[in-house]
C-alpha cells in the first residue's frame, strides 16, 4: 500500500509544495504582523459598498444565498491577498506595478475633478492660452472627376473638361471610380488628403473657386476639379464653442495635476539611470546632478 502510495503524482505534488513552502519561509522570513494584522474586519459600510457593487453588476437586490457568497469571495480575496503580500508575491510583479501605478494616476485624475466648475474668465484665458486647440482647419468643398494613371490620355481629359466648362454633365463610365465620391462637402485639407494623397489637398487651394480645372494629380490619378467652398483656417469663436473650450479645460487641468503630482513625488526620490543608450536629454531631466 505505501508503495502504491509514494507512486501517486499527487503525493509528489505535495510534498515538493511543501518543501518548497518551507524552503520559502526559510529563505524570506515572515515579517511581524502588526496590530490587527491578524484581524479581518467586515464592517457595514465594507459590507454595503460590496453589495452595491454586486447590485450594479447584476441589477437586483441580492438573495441569502448571493449575500453568502459575497462575504465567502471577499474573505478569500482578503486571506490571499494578505498572504500574498507575506510571501512577498507582490516584489517585481509587472501587472500589480501596472496596476497600481494607474491607481495612483487616477487618485490625481480625481483630484482634477474635485476643482470648482471654472469660472468665465478662467476659460476665456484657457481659450486664448491654446488656440491650437480651437483653430478650425483649412477646409475644402469640391467636385471631382477621376481618371486612373492608365485612362488618362491627353485628348480624353481636354475633351471632357471642355464639356465640363460648358454644363455638360459628368461622364457615366466616371460615376463612382474607385468608390470615389464625386461630390465632397466642406473637408478638413488633412482629410482630403489622407482620402487622395498624392499633395491633392495642397493642390486645391491653387484652384479658382467655381471653375472646371485640371488635371490634379493624387495618389489615385488625376482629377477635373471644380472648388465650390474655400474656407481657411481660422479660430472659431468662444461663444459658438464654449461647453467645447469647457471640456478641453477639465481635461487638461486633469493632465496638468497629475502631471505635478507626478513631479512632486519624484522628488522624494534619487533616480538613477545606469542603463546605456539613453538620451543625454532624458537623464538630465530625471537624474540629479
Amino acid at each position: 500500500m505505501l508503495r502504491l502510495i509514494a507512486r501517486e503524482p499527487l503525493v509528489h505534488f505535495v510534498v515538493l509544495g511543501g518543501l518548497l513552502f518551507a524552503a520559502w519561509s526559510w529563505l524570506v522570513p515572515q515579517q511581524k504582523a502588526g496590530p490587527g494584522d491578524e484581524v479581518i474586519i467586515l464592517d457595514q459600510t465594507q459590507m454595503d459598498y460590496l453589495e452595491t457593487l454586486w447590485k450594479a453588476q447584476w441589477k437586483r437586490e441580492p438573495s441569502p444565498q448571493d449575500v453568502a457568497a459575497i462575504v465567502d469571495r471577499h474573505l478569500r480575496q482578503e486571506v490571499f491577498y494578505r498572504e500574498a503580500l507575506r510571501l512577498g508575491l507582490d516584489h517585481d510583479d509587472q501587472i500589480i506595478r501596472t496596476r497600481l501605478a494607474q491607481k495612483m494616476e487616477a487618485v490625481a485624475n480625481d483630484l482634477g475633478t474635485l476643482m470648482q466648475p471654472p469660472t468665465e474668465d478662467q476659460l476665456r484665458a484657457f481659450y486664448a492660452k491654446r488656440p491650437d486647440l480651437f483653430t478650425q482647419p483649412q477646409a475644402y468643398a469640391f467636385r471631382q472627376v477621376l481618371y486612373l494613371p492608365a485612362e488618362a490620355e491627353e485628348t480624353v481629359l481636354e475633351a471632357t473638361l471642355a464639356s465640363l466648362r460648358q454644363g455638360g454633365a459628368v461622364p457615366e463610365n466616371r460615376r463612382n471610380k474607385l468608390s470615389v465620391p464625386l461630390d465632397w462637402d466642406l473637408t478638413p485639407a488633412q482629410v482630403v488628403e489622407n482620402a487622395f494623397g498624392g499633395g491633392f489637398a495642397a493642390s486645391l487651394s491653387e484652384l479658382p473657386a467655381g471653375s472646371w480645372s485640371g488635371p490634379v494629380r493624387s495618389g489615385l490619378g488625376l482629377h477635373l476639379v471644380m472648388v465650390t467652398e474655400s474656407q481657411p483656417e481660422k479660430l472659431a469663436p468662444f461663444e459658438e464653442i464654449r461647453e467645447f473650450v469647457a471640456r478641453q479645460y477639465e481635461y487638461y487641468t486633469v493632465l496638468d495635476t497629475q502631471e505635478y503630482m507626478f513631479r512632486e513625488l519624484l522628488d522624494r526620490y534619487e533616480v538613477r539611470i545606469e542603463a546605456e543608450g539613453v538620451p543625454d536629454r532624458v537623464r538630465q531631466e530625471y537624474v540629479r546632478p
